[in-house]
């Protein structure tokens, strides 16, 4: 009995989260679709930039931001916020923003992404700030679209459309590429609803009058759009809004930001779980843990489902034998990439699956032992072109 409970229990949640889920926020998104309400002025935009040894991409993200005041977006300044660097990124800004006003450079002690990023929000000036990465650059329009969201009084948070350069440079980014589409698709169903709680750190743009501090072993993409559900505020993905940054450059660098990015969401979401009650905000506690809180619980559940029903026996065991093919077709995909070739595209999936949600169960194991994760981490994609086989 108990074998039947956890094996139907655990299929039940993943078809919730990967089916169910999806087809819901599409429902009601066509039904009661947001409508924007554009009632304010165009809000003038500080551009934040986080930044850790950049000296080779400042100089040109600075130029980047500058352009989008020609698409139309009202850029007050831009804040670089140098975290300990040591590489003459310093210098580099410091003479920018002796050229031109709007520039200015924050210099700090090595403290991390998110120590980091309140600082800058701290010392903004502008109506909303526009928190983004050295290496993200922003597509024709981004900042404007942005800005244009903002003109709703009721939006306190919107987020755009981040896609790969180069997302068939290896196996791993082209999969990663797979995910980030499907992550975009259920985006654009949330916001259509109403639902939205899931942002982009690299394109995220946040009323100023809604921002709050956040912890420094905590995401700003995590809990500043809990924030804004929790005040009652509406989060928008804009996907007008586009941005580009590097691809994931291999299996090793994905398995770190999915461990990076799911500890922190998992203990973000988890610490908001009570203020974002069901009977407090249906729509946000919807959203946290359906599309958030179990979908990182994935591996678990697969974990329950494959032993439930090999205990059942019978047909049950075509689900443990499906998992096992998996695991082995991932492995397979794995030593294929290792040897310099390419293997075919389900295979990939199920190696890029595998690793992902390998990622996830770790990510939980460290928030039930209290690891926290403040520093972050840049992968140098340079070494990849150093070395024959691109994984």
């Amino acid at each position: 009995m108990l074998a039947s409970v956890t094996f139907w229990g655990s299929t039940a949640v993943l078809g919730w989260v990967y089916v169910g889920y999806p087809a819901l926020v599409a429902v009601l998104g066509r039904r009661r679709p947001i409508q924007l309400q554009p009632s304010l002025p165009s809000p003038i935009l500080t551009v934040a930039i986080a930044a850790h040894d950049e000296s080779a991409a400042i100089g040109d993200r600075i130029d980047d931001v500058l352009a989008q005041a020609a698409d139309g977006a009202r850029v007050g300044e831009i804040l670089v916020g140098s975290d300990g660097s040591t590489d003459g990124t310093d210098a580099i800004v410091a003479a920018r923003a002796a050229a031109d006003p709007r520039i200015r450079l924050v210099a700090l002690p090595r403290g991390g992404q998110t120590a980091t990023q309140q600082v800058l929000l701290a010392s903004a000036t502008g109506d909303a700030v526009v928190l983004t990465d050295a290496e993200t650059r922003f597509g024709t329009g981004c900042l404007a679209a942005l800005g244009e969201a903002l003109r709703d009084p009721r939006v306190g948070c919107a987020t755009g459309r981040l896609e790969w350069r180069d997302e068939s440079a290896t196996v791993t980014s082209s999969q990663e590429g797979l995910y980030w589409r499907y992550e975009r698709a259920i985006r654009g169903l949330e916001s259509r609803a109403g639902l939205l709680t899931a942002v982009t750190g690299a394109v995220l743009a946040i009323r100023t009058s809604a921002s709050r501090p956040v912890p420094p072993s905590a995401s700003m993409d995590h809990l500043l759009p809990l924030y804004v559900r929790e005040g009652g505020g509406l989060v928008l993905y804009v996907p007008e809004a586009v941005a580009t940054d590097r691809p994931i450059s291999g299996i090793r660098e994905q398995f770190r930001n999915r461990t990076r990015t799911a500890t922190r969401g998992i203990a973000a979401n988890l610490s908001m779980a009570g203020r974002l009650a069901p009977w407090r905000r249906p729509g946000a506690a919807l959203a946290i843990w359906s599309h958030k809180l179990l979908r990182w619980a994935t591996p678990w559940f697969i974990l329950l489902a494959g032993v439930a029903a090999w205990l059942l026996g019978g047909w049950y065991t075509a689900v443990p034998v499906a998992i096992g093919l998996g695991a082995c077709a991932a492995v397979a995909g794995h030593l294929a990439t290792g040897v310099g070739r390419r293997p075919p595209r389900i295979i990939g999936f199920a190696r890029s699956f595998a690793v992902v949600n390998v990622a996830f169960g770790l990510a939980w194991l460290n928030v039930l032992f209290g690891r926290r994760i403040h520093s972050w981490h840049r992968e140098e994609w340079d070494a990849r072109a150093r070395s024959p086989r691109g994984t």
